[in-house]
C-alpha cells in the first residue's frame, strides 16, 4: 500500500489497481470565501488523481472542497456526511454516499470504517484496513477521552491533527492520543496549509517516540514506514 500527503488532512492511498482519496483540498477557495491564502501550492491537480473513491470526512471547504471536486472524474464514488452528500447532490454528483460512525464499507482492496470525531456534529474519522495494514485518520477532532478507544483496533499508523485550533487537538493533546493508541508510528497533520492556522510539527515528534513527518506530495510503501 502506497500513501502520499497532499496537505492538510488529505491522502491518497494506492493499493492494487484501486485509489482512494481522503479530504482533498487542491485549490484556494478557502481564500476565496475567508481571505485566508494556502501557504503551498497544490502538490497534485485534481485531474490528476483518478480516484476510485473520495472520503471527505466533514463538510468544511478544507475537507470537502467543491472547487477540487469538481474538477475529478464525476465517476468515483464520494463518502462524506448527510449534509456533504446534499451538498454534492446539488452540484450533480448522484454517487455520495452518507457516513456516520460505525458504518463500514469496502473500496476495492480497502474496508473503510467511519469512527467517532468531536469536530461538527456529522464529523468523523477513519479506520482504513488494506494488505494486513491498519491505519487511522482523526480527520478534524477536539481531544475527547473517547478517542484512545481507537486503539481497539490496533493501528498500525496514526494521522493526527494537531493545529489546536477551529476545533481541533492541540499538539499536547495529541501526543497524549497518539500514546493512548499505540500505533507502530504516528504522523502529525492539518499544519503548513494557512498562515493563522498552523503549527510546527516537530513539538509532536520530538514527544511521539516513532513518529514521522511525511513530506508534502511524496508517495511512501506504507510497509517502509513500519
Amino acid at each position: 500500500m502506497k500513501i502520499c500527503w497532499i496537505g492538510q488532512s488529505g491522502y491518497v492511498l494506492t493499493s492494487g489497481s484501486t485509489k482512494i482519496v481522503i479530504d482533498p483540498y487542491l485549490s484556494d477557495s478557502v481564500y476565496r470565501a475567508s481571505g485566508k491564502k494556502r501557504l503551498v501550492e497544490p502538490p497534485v491537480l485534481p485531474e490528476e488523481l483518478h480516484a476510485d473513491a473520495v472520503v471527505c470526512t466533514h463538510n468544511h471547504l478544507d475537507h470537502l472542497d467543491p472547487d477540487t471536486i469538481s474538477r475529478m472524474d464525476h465517476k468515483q464514488r464520494i463518502y462524506t456526511t448527510k449534509e456533504g452528500v446534499e451538498k454534492l447532490r446539488e452540484m450533480g454528483y448522484d454517487q455520495a454516499i452518507a457516513l456516520k460512525a460505525g458504518d463500514t464499507v469496502e473500496e476495492g482492496a480497502f474496508r473503510l470504517t467511519a469512527v467517532p470525531a468531536f469536530h461538527t456534529v456529522e464529523a468523523f474519522g477513519l479506520i482504513i484496513q488494506a494488505e494486513g495494514i491498519t491505519l487511522y485518520f482523526s480527520g478534524d477532532t477536539l481531544y475527547d477521552e473517547r478517542l484512545k478507544e481507537i486503539g481497539s483496533f490496533h493501528p498500525d499508523v496514526s494521522f493526527l491533527c494537531i493545529n489546536g485550533k477551529l476545533g481541533n487537538m492541540n499538539v499536547s493533546e495529541a501526543v497524549e492520543v497518539a500514546l493512548a493508541i499505540g500505533a507502530r508510528r504516528s504522523v502529525p497533520n492539518h499544519y503548513g496549509m494557512f498562515a493563522s492556522n498552523t503549527e510546527d510539527p516537530e513539538k509532536f515528534t520530538a514527544h511521539v517516540p516513532d513518529s514521522f513527518i511525511m513530506e508534502l506530495g511524496q508517495a511512501y510503501d506504507v510497509e517502509d514506514l513500519l
